[in-house]
């Protein structure tokens, strides 16, 4: 009698299929709100690839491009006003990630891979929130100011986003179960250091757990030599990642000229911070009291370490608009297990029978239109960042080598990264850092026009390049002095003042 020639994998392979599927079926039921929350967010900032190209895009491939061209950049050569001085480009390995991409796909990538950058740790965040004890809907609910302040344009930030997430990962586990993983953390933040200034904060949260394990320590009177190594190196060494760039101490210039520098929060808002009766601040505050609420309510079922994580996070969204995010994640993370307690949910055994189908169907349908958004062509860039101004610029530059460009905060950078001949030929660009507190003074008077002398700064230009409408008023005064229209449409307004005038 023959044997059958059928593998045990063969014969088994048949019931992994359907308990595969029940599983993602009972997943997508019971996690509905989670997975609809997700996909909504995906789904906004997919559904205009355009829209996730902004100036510090153009600053981020710039710098990339610079990198690849003529190493890392210790002195300026793009702009005339800050000609020479020392630039210290603390975001160079995040230039180069994202220069490496254009690369290699163009913009489409780019912007792709820039959303997905900011959605796995958001989504990393939500599961996380659920094995921590939050309900479905305590996570949606607390998540919800995700949909404002995860989102990011192109720019080095979204890398930032992804290292703060699993750096408080390691963090939390570290907290509740200390091990030999906790090393994990400086590799991480040594790298984090090159990528975005935002590793301040990480470098805090390290020492911060440093802090709460040597307090324990001192608590539980365990003075011994061994016991203080662990903690006192979590006090010490993240400040010394931070230092783990080509600039050495250098790099503590770059902090102090933007941590440091009440300029920026004068004349950038996300600088500046949360104003209550603002888009950013209801949210933000909303959540603030939220969290002081169940805090307050369950001051026990957070750690130290956790407690500490809420403290210094929000006390970086109080500082500056720019830094709200990392309370965000914290509290996406720390407090739906927090409100269940308070306020627990309906059991999801209640209605899951009864509503089994719809739920998944509205999971899937939530999911399936976020990969449609993701997958589709990117579209135009030229219907918000055409040719016709770039090509107008270049025409000039060109055929006058003494020519040079005055162009806004919007386009400087757009302008270095299209048009090669405005390399040093542009008054400043986006890099407020590298600008004196005298410099920026007068950049920003020139660009709102106030002050005296407040357009002494385009003596020597022949060409500015506006946008019609924030800048209205500064295209109107040249256009009466005499500057023709070179290049207009909507977003562009090219004018030239003319060749020996």
């Amino acid at each position: 009698m023959g044997v059958a020639a059928v593998s045990p994998r063969a014969e088994a392979s048949p019931g992994l299929l359907p308990r595969a599927r029940d599983r993602l079926l009972a997943v997508a039921s019971e996690d509905t709100l989670p997975i609809v929350f997700f996909a909504t967010v995906a789904s906004i900032w997919l559904m205009d690839l355009v829209g996730g190209l902004a100036a510090d895009s153009w600053l981020t491939l710039l710098g990339g491009r610079e990198v690849v061209a003529h190493g890392i950049p210790h002195r300026d050569t793009l702009t005339v006003v800050s000609h020479g001085k020392e630039w210290v480009d603390q975001q160079w390995l995040s230039q180069l990630f994202f220069y490496g991409l254009f690369r290699v796909g163009g913009l489409g990538l780019v912007v792709r891979v820039n959303d997905a950058l900011f959605l796995i740790p958001l989504a990393l965040c939500l599961v996380s929130a659920r094995r921590r004890g939050g309900s479905p809907s305590r996570v949606a609910l607390i998540a919800l100011p995700a949909l404002l302040f995860t989102g990011t344009f192109v720019r080095a930030q979204a890398l930032s986003q992804l290292l703060f997430v699993l750096l408080l990962f390691l963090l939390l586990a570290e907290s509740r179960r200390p091990s030999r993983r906790i090393v994990l953390a400086f590799p991480l933040l040594a790298l984090w250091a090159n990528l975005h200034g935002a590793v301040v904060i990480g470098a805090a949260l390290t020492a911060a757990l440093g802090a709460a394990e040597l307090g324990r320590r001192v608590r539980v009177r365990h003075w011994s030599a061994q016991a203080l190594v662990r903690p006192v190196a979590l006090l010490v060494v993240p400040w010394l990642c931070v230092l783990a760039t080509p600039y050495g101490f250098g790099v503590l210039d770059y902090y102090r000229s933007t941590i440091g520098n009440s300029q920026l929060a004068t004349y950038i808002t996300e600088w500046r911070s949360p104003a209550f009766y603002s888009v950013w601040g209801v949210p933000f505050y909303l959540l603030a009291f939220v969290a002081v609420f169940l805090v307050g309510r369950r001051p026990r079922r957070l750690n130290a370490f956790e407690l500490l994580a809420l403290g210094l996070t929000l006390g970086a969204g109080l500082l500056a608009v720019r830094s709200i995010v990392w309370f965000i994640y914290a509290c996406t993370i720390l407090l739906p297990a927090l409100a269940e307690d308070v306020w627990p949910a309906r059991s999801a055994a209640a209605f899951r029978d009864r509503d089994r189908v719809l739920r998944s169907c509205a999971a899937v349908f939530s999911v399936g239109l976020a990969v449609v958004f993701f997958a589709r062509p990117m579209g135009s860039v030229a219907a918000r960042w055409p040719d016709g101004p770039a090509a107008a610029v270049s025409r000039v530059l060109r055929a006058d080598p003494q020519a040079k460009v005055i162009a806004n905060d919007k386009y400087a950078d757009w302008l270095l990264f299209r048009v090669p001949e405005t390399r040093g030929r542009v008054a400043f660009d986006g890099r407020w850092e590298i600008l004196s507190h005298a410099q920026m003074t007068r950049a920003m008077d020139f660009l709102f026009p106030q002050g005296a002398s407040w357009d002494r700064i385009s003596d020597g230009y022949r060409l500015l390049v506006l946008d019609p409408h924030r800048d209205a008023k500064l295209a109107g005064i040249f256009r009466s002095r005499g500057w023709h229209v070179l290049y207009r449409d909507d977003r562009f307004v090219v004018l030239d003042r003319g060749r020996g005038r």
